[in-house]
């Protein structure tokens, strides 16, 4: 019995070992998670991103009473005047951040996801599909 109970752990600490490589292989730039209280954001360039934030967080947040702004395909430059937080209710845009020129560096924002762009940041945004998103600017 004690020797069948060593196989199965080891065998279980093997398949949670691969599964952790594949995730990782198969997106390397990020990892998805959820938006507990308690969640750490995925960082990339400086921007923090939280992948499908439950609903308690996003009212936490109190993001439904934020503005909103909606925009269609495009591509075009900005610069973050101040620290922005935004959550997207609907599109996806790809991100290049200023400094980080090779394509594999851009990253993908979208539907569902907490994002967080800091002060004075410049980028180019490229929006794949339209977007409808709640945002709130740092005083």
């Amino acid at each position: 019995m004690g020797n069948h109970f060593l196989k199965l752990s080891l065998l279980l600490v093997t398949v949670c070992v691969c599964v952790s490589f594949i995730t990782t292989k198969l997106n390397p730039k990020e990892t998805i998670i959820s938006l507990s209280d308690s969640a750490i954001p995925t960082e990339i360039h400086g921007v923090k991103i939280y992948r499908q934030a439950s609903s308690t967080k996003l009212s936490q947040l109190g993001v439904f009473s934020w503005p909103k702004w909606e925009g269609t395909p495009s591509k075009f430059p900005w610069k973050f005047k101040k620290t922005e937080t935004m959550y997207f209710l609907e599109g996806k845009i790809k991100v290049d951040v200023d400094g980080y020129d090779k394509e594999e560096e851009s990253f993908v924002i979208g539907k569902g996801d907490v994002v967080v762009f800091p002060k004075d940041m410049k980028c180019v945004w490229e929006i794949i599909e339209d977007v409808k998103k709640h945002y709130s600017l740092e005083e």
